[in-house]
């Protein structure tokens, strides 16, 4: 998580495309944690030149002081449900090994790290 309030999160290129085209296109991603907590957050590109090109995209989350969570150390999952004519991103977190989580790695048919060896371990179902 980078950021000042840790609430930033980063994506490849593969993974970005989980997000619909039209928030990719407007950087304007609705999260939904809960019925009291929604809003919309930003998705930029990020590009860096690390001897080579990487494209990097930052996806600002709920920060706790609006009523977001502790993200940092912690396990994120995100679900797309298309509400109406556009898509919104159920957002849960909780620690690592715990019950949800295992639940989670169980789900996942595909596992990677994000951004070579030292990156950050991810699964999607």
């Amino acid at each position: 998580m980078s950021g000042g309030s840790r609430n930033q999160i980063e994506f490849t290129d593969d993974l970005v495309t989980f997000f619909d085209e039209k928030s990719r296109s407007t950087g304007d991603v609705f999260l939904w944690y809960n019925k009291d907590i929604k809003s919309v957050c930003a998705l930029t590109n990020r590009a860096q030149d690390y001897d080579q090109w990487t494209n990097k995209w930052r996806l600002g989350l709920i920060t706790k002081a609006k009523g977001g969570f502790e993200y940092q150390g912690r396990v994120i999952c995100f679900e797309k449900r298309k509400v109406g004519q556009t898509f919104a991103y159920v957002t849960k977190v909780t620690d690592r090994d715990s019950p949800l989580h295992k639940e989670w790695q169980a789900k996942s048919t595909y596992v990677g790290s994000t951004f070579g060896p030292e990156g950050r371990p991810y699964g999607y179902f």
